[in-house]
C-alpha cells in the first residue's frame, strides 16, 4: 500500500486478550492508524493474505496459529510481506527472540508487559524508515 497524506497507515492487531487488544486498537487508532483486531492467528493470517497492512502487530501465543507463524505468513504473502511486523509475547525466556527477529525482519519484539506508547511509536519509525525519499 502506497501511503499519502490523505491515507492512514493499516495496523492489523492479532491478540487473543480482549483487554490487551482493546487498548492496544486504541492506542493505534489514537496515533491515526486506521485498525483492525484479530483474537487468533487463524484470522490474522487470512486478513494479511487477502488485504494490504502496513504495521502487523502480533502476540506470540494466540489460538489455532501463533505469532511466529503468523508473521512467517505475512513475509510470505503479496499483500502485505513489506509491514512492519511487530512481536509480543510474555514468553521472553522461551523464545528464540534473534533468530525470530533476523528471520522474519521483525521491527521489534516487546515483552509483557510493555508500553503502549513505545510500540506505537516503533510502528511509526518502522513506516518511516520504510518510506521512499522524495
Amino acid at each position: 500500500m502506497t501511503l499519502t497524506p490523505q491515507t492512514p497507515p493499516r495496523a492489523l492487531i492479532a491478540e487473543d486478550d480482549p483487554a490487551l487488544a482493546d487498548v492496544l486498537k486504541l492506542a493505534f487508532t489514537r496515533k491515526g492508524f486506521q485498525t483492525k483486531v484479530f483474537r487468533n492467528g487463524r484470522d490474522a493470517l487470512a486478513a494479511a493474505a487477502a488485504e494490504s497492512w502496513d504495521v502487523v502487530c502480533s502476540d506470540y501465543q494466540m489460538p489455532h496459529v501463533n505469532g511466529e507463524q503468523l508473521l512467517t505468513g505475512v513475509r510470505a504473502s503479496e499483500t502485505s510481506r513489506h509491514a512492519v511486523c511487530i512481536l509480543c509475547s510474555a514468553k521472553s525466556y522461551e523464545l528464540n527472540c534473534e533468530r525470530m527477529a533476523r528471520e522474519l525482519n521483525l521491527h521489534a519484539i516487546f515483552y509483557k508487559p510493555f508500553s503502549l506508547a513505545e510500540i506505537t511509536e516503533s510502528a511509526q519509525q518502522g513506516l518511516a524508515s520504510r518510506a521512499p525519499v522524495a
